[in-house]
């Protein structure tokens, strides 16, 4: 099956916060990306169709800070892909054109809170590796983080911040 990547347009919005709430079966995700549409920037929504022009799965990133650390990182998340469309490598698409994208706009790292047996497949290792965590040690085994521009993340150590927004799902 053809899948291709592309920036979500104001004629996805509709199908993003249901590609969501199928995904994660809850409103939140979906929410989520609503809220930030218009509170972030950079704002790295990208949607992946179908040979048929059908949405099958979103991918938002949105800036993290890290401390007072001047770097440049984003957030990924929420990423979802509808049910009947999981282990299509469409998930995959969308994380891998998702890091091309957000390095061409200047990102340095890029963090993620999930699953460590998939992040890992794409180059992600624990924050805590860099001696960056999010909010407490409870969560340390689900954060990962990777660096776009090797080297980035020396002597940067603290915590993680994505926008308050996260902090209501």
């Amino acid at each position: 099956m053809a899948i291709r990547v592309r920036r979500e347009t104001l004629g996805d919005i509709r199908d993003i916060y249901n590609i969501n709430l199928q995904a994660f079966g809850r409103e939140d995700e979906g929410r989520l990306a609503d809220r930030l549409r218009n509170k972030v920037s950079p704002f790295i929504s990208l949607v992946a169709e179908d040979g048929e022009g059908v949405l099958a799965g979103h991918i938002l990133f949105t800036p993290v800070t890290v401390g007072n650390s001047p770097i440049r990182a984003a957030g990924l998340g929420p990423m979802a892909v509808l049910p009947e469309r999981q282990g299509t490598g469409t998930g995959s698409a969308l994380i891998r054109e998702g890091l091309q994208t957000c390095a061409g706009e200047g990102m340095e790292a890029v963090f993620v809170l999930g699953h460590p047996e998939y992040y890992t497949k794409f180059g992600f290792s624990h924050g805590s590796v860099k001696g960056i965590y999010w909010k407490s040690d409870e969560f340390a085994p689900y954060f990962f983080v990777i660096e776009l521009v090797p080297g980035a993340l020396e002597g940067v150590t603290r915590e993680a911040r994505f926008h308050p927004a996260f902090d209501e799902v």
